[in-house]
């Protein structure tokens, strides 16, 4: 590269211009509207890559739900490989092969599990209980990081948990007696606790090492995509070969791109509501995007919401405000902590955090703790849930 274009002819600087109270206001108006846009993007994309996937597998006879999930992968890993070949993306994070297969290998099999059972649990279960059933993912993640170390137990966010796993139980009560539906909580069941194992194994790696949206395509999408195909050849390669199959694909193919490119386009999304309205912005548009897909579901598949199950998925919803609410307050604590040990000259605290921040990288904030170290405390700030978007 020219040396001119490294270092570019220096130039009087303009003179500072003083923010006024009109132009304050009017690059507010901006923030909010980008926000609002982002938002209404994020709502859209994440419906409609839901909605493909329920419709590929049980409306067009193409039954091969992990296929299915590989498409997303495989479309973010061409996607960002492109990107980063022809240089018009940097890499801000190198890892050498060994550090790939060590660290993000087994996400990736985490990633595929649930990829995988998330799309199988369709095969079983309606779509608006798939997205009542998704209010149990904090419990399960929760206790696996305790279990790891990686967060610490808290009996205010015991409490919220009881909450939601009195929702999901009062929700799925009316539901459990068929065979069918029996082994759908069984993928969702699976699906969760691999989610649960990712985002433990991601908190863990991002302690020492950040990543931004296309870091993460680069280097998660093969490694997924490894065992996707894995899974795919064992248990589905002969009906994808079928001709029924490949009809499905000619006769569908708006379906088809919209599974395979929208994970890309929610996870772009996503970054723009953190970066324009705030990490807790999402997770409220996240929960309004499940309740935007039940009412889809009654409306487009005829699927049957009963009294009981809305009650508890409500009752859900209660206890998933309450755990936000208590990692909130626990923040707070521990932003307060730390500003009185670094006047004291010691370090204390408890929970860190997973996030993505201004400048677009994922990275976790770990608490330097007596006793604990690298491993002290994270919080559970997933944007994601499972089957949700691809891994990105």
């Amino acid at each position: 590269m020219p040396l001119g274009r490294l270092a570019p002819k220096l130039r009087t600087p303009p003179p500072l211009a003083v923010k006024t109270k009109s132009t304050a206001k009017g690059e507010y108006s901006y923030a909010w509207l980008l926000g609002a846009l982002y938002s209404a993007t994020y709502l859209v994309f994440s419906t409609s890559i839901i909605l493909a996937n329920k419709h590929i597998i049980t409306e067009t006879h193409f039954n091969c739900p992990i296929a299915v999930s590989a498409l997303g992968s495989l479309f973010g890993w061409t996607v960002s490989l492109a990107a980063v070949s022809s240089g018009t993306v940097a890499l801000s994070t190198r890892l050498t092969l060994a550090q790939w297969a060590l660290f993000v290998l087994p996400i990736g099999v985490c990633t595929a599990l649930s990829l995988a059972f998330a799309n199988i649990a369709y095969v079983y279960l309606s779509l608006s209980f798939i997205q009542m059933i998704k209010a149990f993912a904090p419990v399960v993640t929760f206790v696996v990081l305790v279990a790891f170390g990686l967060d610490r137990f808290d009996p205010n966010l015991a409490l919220a948990l009881l909450v939601i796993v009195a929702g999901c139980f009062t929700a799925s009560s009316g539901e459990v007696h068929a065979k069918s539906a029996q082994l759908g909580l069984v993928c969702m069941l699976v699906c969760e606790v691999a989610e649960a194992f990712r985002s433990a194994g991601l908190q863990y790696l991002l302690a020492s090492k950040s990543f931004t949206l296309f870091d993460g395509l680069y280097y998660f999408s093969p490694a997924t995509l490894i065992f996707l195909a894995g899974l795919v050849y064992v248990f589905e390669w002969e009906d994808l070969k079928d001709a029924d199959h490949l009809a499905a694909i000619q006769n569908n193919p708006l379906a088809f791109l919209c599974a395979s490119t929208l994970g890309f386009f929610v996870n772009v999304a996503s970054l723009g509501v953190i970066q324009c309205a705030g990490s807790l912005t999402l997770k409220i548009i996240s929960q309004l995007k499940n309740v935007a897909v039940i009412v889809a579901a009654v409306v487009l598949y005829d699927d049957v919401v009963t009294a009981l199950e809305t009650a508890g998925y409500a009752v859900a919803m209660c206890g998933f405000a309450m755990y936000q609410h208590a990692k909130w307050m626990d923040a707070e604590f521990a932003a307060a902590d730390a500003k009185t040990s670094q006047g004291q000259g010691s370090f204390s605290g408890g929970g860190g955090s997973l996030s993505l921040d201004n400048s677009g990288q994922l990275s976790a904030t770990v608490p330097i703790t007596r006793g604990v170290g690298r491993g002290g405390g994270f919080s559970l700030d997933s944007i994601r849930q499972p089957g949700d978007t691809q891994p990105g």
